[in-house]
């Protein structure tokens, strides 16, 4: 009996996987076969011989298929515990219910983590470290099954978040699918109507890494984020419309400031309009989360020019290291091709002038903050 049986071996499964390797008896399964080698190849787990049971069975295929995923797996009566990681979880549990799951063993789940690639070949044992992890029982879910399943989240490294399935879709449709759209909507403007391939090359000759820092998500899977935002329609729709509204206030101050013969005052309160679009950006900024549910403005950010050879980012944390100072996160601002870029340091923002220091007397050019 295996500890836990994955059936979707994609980034979210084969990353469950990793994070699990050495600690709990994993079995793989998928659709494809070759899809699981390459899992089983990463050292994810062992290939499920297509019988054996599991004491937690982790659905990790794309939503619309986790209901008769689900089904069937109870129905060949495969765990005593089953969750799912599904993106939008009141759809899914609405659907396992009418096709009648015994719904006391079911806990929905949805790990906030993820990549713009897909595939066994994008999946991390690290994936899941630090990131919450959204437990939605159901008024039938049992205290076992939840304990098991809030146990699988902590095993993969993540911080357990329990919520109903209404309230999780609510959450996610301005944290998680908003930006998806977000990022699409801005990509799509770089190519010509009709979304043509091919992009004239001096509409993204001068692009830098803002660029491609907010177009990161729109390299995502369209099939399944259609099946995403599908699902979640009834609060995504609500928060596009907030954005687009937000957007077309400032348009409109923009457009005063672009006007020939405005009034003075007019212009003024356009100006104000502007400003305040960015300072509640500002703030909204302050209190996005960036590690273990921290607020961004707890730590602060080195940046480093460094020339584009072979080891100089090693090197670099081999010096922050030597400062006695821990690196929380890394950002790298570079265009390929191009001699230098900037490496930004995350750290604790109370030794950010501390290490400053000591990299410049190693002879690093931190650039100003």
């Amino acid at each position: 009996m295996a500890d836990v049986l994955v059936l979707g071996c994609g980034l979210i499964g084969t990353s469950i996987g990793l994070a699990l390797r050495g600690e709990r008896d994993v079995a793989l399964h998928d659709s494809a076969p070759a899809v699981v080698a390459e899992a089983v190849a990463r050292g994810a787990g062992r290939a499920w011989d297509g019988q054996e049971k599991a004491t937690t069975v982790v659905v990790a295929v794309p939503p619309l298929t986790t209901p008769d995923v689900l089904f069937e797996a109870q129905r060949r009566d495969l765990g005593q515990t089953y969750t799912h990681v599904a993106s939008v979880q009141s759809q899914v549990q609405q659907q396992v219910e009418t096709l009648g799951c015994d719904l006391s063993s079911i806990v929905g789940g949805h790990p906030l983590a993820g990549r713009e690639s897909s595939g066994p070949a994008a999946a991390t044992a690290d994936l899941f470290v630090g990131r919450p992890w959204a437990l939605c029982p159901s008024g039938a879910s049992t205290s076992a099954a939840l304990h098991e399943v809030r146990r699988l989240a902590l095993d993969c490294g993540s911080t357990p978040v329990e919520l109903d399935a209404d309230a999780h879709d609510a959450s996610v449709a301005l944290l998680s699918h908003l930006p998806q759209v977000t990022a699409s909507a801005l990509a799509g403007l770089l190519v010509p109507e009709g979304g043509q391939v091919s992009v004239d090359p001096a509409r993204v000759v001068l692009s830098g890494p803002g660029l491609a820092d907010t177009t990161r998500l729109a390299a995502s899977d369209p099939a399944l984020w259609a099946e995403i935002l599908q699902l979640n329609a009834g609060h995504v729709a609500p928060a596009v419309r907030a954005l687009a509204e937000n957007l077309a206030v400032l348009a409109a101050a923009l457009e005063v400031h672009a006007a020939a013969g405005v009034d003075p005052a007019e212009d003024g309160q356009a100006a104000r309009v502007v400003e305040q679009f960015l300072i509640r950006g500002n703030r909204g900024r302050a209190v996005v989360p960036v590690k273990r549910g921290e607020v961004s403005e707890a730590f602060g950010r080195v940046g480093v020019s460094v020339d584009d050879r072979p080891g100089r980012l090693a090197a670099l944390l081999v010096a922050a290291g030597a400062a006695g100072v821990n690196v929380e996160d890394v950002h790298v601002e570079h265009v390929p091709g191009r001699p230098r870029g900037v490496i930004e340091l995350l750290v604790d923002v109370g030794v950010v002038t501390a290490l400053r220091r000591a990299l410049e007397a190693e002879g690093w050019h931190v650039v100003s903050p």
